[in-house]
């Protein structure tokens, strides 16, 4: 609870009272303000590890201090960051007018709001029963700073079902119209690789245009490469972004990571390094255990490829961490992905099995220009049809590997994008 004394000086206007009031109503939330004034105007910078949503914390905001009913303000600027970064993601500006005519306002548009949802969202997904009730954390009495529900750690909404929801009565959460969003299983199979396919059906316009830059890029050796790398990276933290529903602009993910670009490609780097050496480590072992039990050679290529995948799930999650989290090496960011996946192995190696079987069905296309070329060197087996043959399937084949690609390369990064978001929950 707050002392009386700081709720009589908010409503005077001192910045670090005001700060003092909506810090104590974000604190679960992990999301800082920081509270400055000029004359009649408020300048309020809110900061967390993923950029703040712009519409609900601008609305969070004006809520507050309406109904704060603090005079000696007039307009307040608002500015939405990541930490770690110096310039605001997102700005913007609103005056606060009458008390009465403004509070109806607020409370006609966005009665309860979340950070991290829009309030279409929290009333159509919600149960009323998730808010915040931890001890210590409640708003000062008279503050009318709403404290901030809490997300469910859920499946992915499409963008269609947001839109049917903004209908939906705010001050009924089980309505006919609505209901609340159940909390997906810990890194279940089959939600995960269901709500991958939903977001990449809704973004599919946006990460295929993405992946295509990134295979033109990759067609430059080095500096291309890294590109390549980024543009998943850009790819995973846009998903991550629509999956918490805090939306971030590809070109704000682009601006951020730019100066992060080598460290996907050292990144990449490292782990072919841990991946030859395993595989190096592997084939010796199984020469040795081959060569002493020939008859065993079944099960040894078995348990290799088990012990294969086991590490690779590992490493699954590295670009992550190096696109989402600040301050973050590719050492580090390769660290992070194996204590993030600890005691998720299982899980983890079923999800690939399970997208790997989904995707299999596009590697046969790269079987159709062999079935082209076979009758041409069955009907003349010379050297020059062989030449022919050989002449016409590189290109073919080149055209169908690229072409699957650019399909299966963003439905990956969206499947890392939410095994890590669900992690990162769980922890």
């Amino acid at each position: 609870m707050a002392e009386p004394n700081t709720l009589k000086l908010a409503k005077q206007g001192n910045p670090k009272a005001i700060a003092a009031m909506i810090n104590r109503s974000l604190r679960a939330k992990h999301i800082i303000a920081k509270v400055n004034r000029e004359d009649d105007c408020l300048q309020v910078l809110v900061e967390s590890a993923q950029i703040p949503n712009q519409k609900a914390t601008v609305s969070f905001i004006r809520q507050g201090l309406t109904k704060l009913g603090v005079e000696t303000i007039k307009t307040v600027q608002v500015y939405g960051r990541q930490q770690g970064q110096e310039s605001p993601a997102w700005n913007q500006s609103f005056e606060i007018e009458s008390s009465s005519s403004q509070s109806a306002d607020v409370q006609d548009s966005d009665p309860d709001l979340n950070l991290y949802q829009t309030p279409a969202d929290v009333a159509a997904e919600n149960d009323t029963s998730s808010s915040f009730q931890s001890p210590g954390l409640e708003p000062p009495p008279g503050s009318n700073f709403a404290k901030v529900p809490s997300h469910a750690v859920g499946g992915y909404t499409s963008s269609h079902n947001r839109q049917t929801s903004a209908h939906t009565p705010h001050h009924s959460t089980q309505s006919s119209h609505s209901r609340p969003r159940q909390p997906m299983k810990p890194l279940s199979v089959g939600n995960v690789v269901s709500a991958s396919l939903r977001l990449y059906r809704d973004r599919f316009k946006l990460y295929f245009g993405l992946a295509f830059q990134a295979f033109l890029w990759g067609i430059v050796p080095i500096y291309g490469w890294a590109k390549f790398y980024q543009i998943q990276g850009i790819i995973s933290r846009h998903a991550v972004s629509e999956f918490s529903e805090q939306p971030e602009t590809i070109d704000s993910i682009r601006n951020q990571l730019d100066r992060k670009m080598w460290d996907f490609w050292i990144a990449q780097i490292l782990i072919g390094l841990i991946a030859l050496g395993v595989n190096f480590g592997l084939s010796i072992a199984s020469g040795i255990i081959g060569g002493i039990a020939p008859s065993l050679e079944s099960i040894i290529n078995l348990v290799t490829l088990g012990i294969y995948l086991w590490v690779y799930a590992h490493f699954f999650l590295t670009e992550l961490p190096l696109a989402v989290e600040g301050n973050m090496k590719p050492k580090t960011a390769i660290n992070r992905s194996w204590e993030l996946s600890k005691g998720f192995i299982p899980n983890i190696m079923g999800i690939i099995a399970v997208a790997s079987l989904i995707t299999i069905p596009l590697g046969l296309i790269v079987l159709i220009p062999i079935l082209i070329t076979i009758p041409t060197v069955l009907i003349n087996p010379s050297p020059e049809a062989l030449l022919t043959a050989l002449g016409m399937l590189v290109p073919l084949l080149f055209i169908a590997f690229a072409c699957i690609g650019l399909l299966v390369m963003p439905f990956w990064q969206i499947i890392k994008a939410l095994i890590y978001y669900d992690l990162r929950n769980l922890r």
